[in-house]
């Protein structure tokens, strides 16, 4: 038993060192997520109609700080936040021009899978140390 205890609390002390370095890289806001849309627009020229699916950051508060046009400044719709906003265009995912992924799309896909892996192990981490205490009360300080 004490040898399984002493796996534990060196798969913890990995977990805590791979947090570290985690935290350290680019991050998308907690309780944020990418939302991704599509869009069809129809061009005059040759009357085809084109699709395109953009991503967008998406909240549930207010977090992304709001980048209103010049005409638009100082014109904001009654109990909105002048400030900031619950979402935030990314850029285009693909089309059916053959347009490809903008490189901010990837890196925010990037930033999102980086807060979503260390949320985890967060939850892992608060996991094992509350079975550690449970299981070892007067070693509360070492874990």
């Amino acid at each position: 038993m004490t040898d399984r205890i002493d796996q534990i609390i060196e798969k913890l002390q990995q977990l805590k060192e791979i947090r570290q370095q985690l935290v350290d890289e680019p991050m998308s806001p907690p309780g944020a997520w990418i939302h991704q849309y599509e869009v069809q627009k129809q061009y005059k020229k040759d009357g085809q109609v084109y699709w395109y699916v953009y991503a967008k950051w998406q909240a549930n508060e207010p977090i992304f700080k709001r980048n209103p046009k010049q005409r638009l400044k100082g014109i904001v719709k009654r109990g909105k936040n002048p400030e900031y906003t619950c979402h935030q265009h990314i850029g285009r995912v693909g089309s059916s021009t053959g347009l490809s992924t903008d490189p901010q799309v990837e890196e925010a896909y990037q930033e999102w899978a980086n807060r979503k892996r260390l949320d985890a192990i967060d939850i892992a981490i608060e996991e094992i140390e509350n079975a550690l205490k449970i299981v070892m009360p007067e070693k509360n300080d070492e874990a």
